[in-house]
């Protein structure tokens, strides 16, 4: 059975669409969290019946590479949003102090919805776009680079809005304070170095309804 995922609430007045959470796959919830609780629950149930020893399971199952790392970007993930609304689009941590973002409508050149998940690996490999959203590290051969504050494609996303900005310097919003990523001397001589975000011309956000968020797009002229 999959996990539920939160679906579109009812917009309130001046927004034609909402959708909180919209990066919250069941897969990445099943991975970074259903499937880790269940493992610690397990452990613990055994510890308690069995023998005390189980108890050891609980930290390793949650300092484990693939889980913590799988927590980790469930974590990252976990306030994306869209809303479209009559100042524009408003895309990124809704509700936070900083991560969220305002684009106008007159700062946006074209947008579509790529439902092709290759289309958009190969868009993100081609243009080197790091995310920490897709990312618990940086991957190789992406020393000098910075973060795009648009780019919040998380794993498993089978639906993106590509927004191309024809004036980034009208968009609305704080980055993130910059942050240390993991290149594990693969990228730079260090083990980890501080990346900083910036607002960038392209935009990518998750998206699980398509064919809603399409319908709003529409009410404003954009296909």
């Amino acid at each position: 059975m999959r996990p539920e995922v939160p679906d579109v609430t009812d917009p309130p007045d001046g927004e034609e669409y909402r959708e909180p959470r919209s990066a919250l796959s069941g897969r990445l919830i099943a991975c970074g969290g259903l499937l880790p609780a269940l493992l610690v629950a397990a452990a613990v149930v055994l510890g308690i019946a069995a023998d005390p020893v189980w108890f050891v399971a609980v930290p390793v199952v949650l300092l484990a590479p693939p889980f913590s790392i799988a927590i980790s970007l469930l974590m990252r993930n976990r306030r994306t949003g869209i809303v479209v609304g009559d100042a524009g689009l408003t895309v990124g941590a809704l509700g936070a102090a900083r991560g969220a973002y305002l684009i106008p409508w007159s700062a946006i050149d074209t947008t579509r919805i790529e439902t092709s998940p290759r289309l958009v690996d190969a868009m993100m490999r081609a243009r080197r776009i790091f995310s920490p959203t897709r990312y618990w590290g940086v991957p190789r051969r992406m020393a000098d680079f910075t973060i795009p504050a648009g780019v919040l494609v998380p794993p498993f996303a089978r639906a993106v809005l590509v927004v191309e900005l024809a004036e980034a310097t009208s968009v609305v919003g704080e980055p993130p304070p910059p942050r240390r990523y993991f290149g594990n001397y693969l990228n730079v001589n260090s083990f980890s170095r501080s990346y900083r975000t910036e607002v960038s011309s392209l935009w990518l956000v998750p998206t699980r309804h398509p064919d809603r968020l399409a319908l709003a797009l529409a009410e404003h002229g954009f296909s």
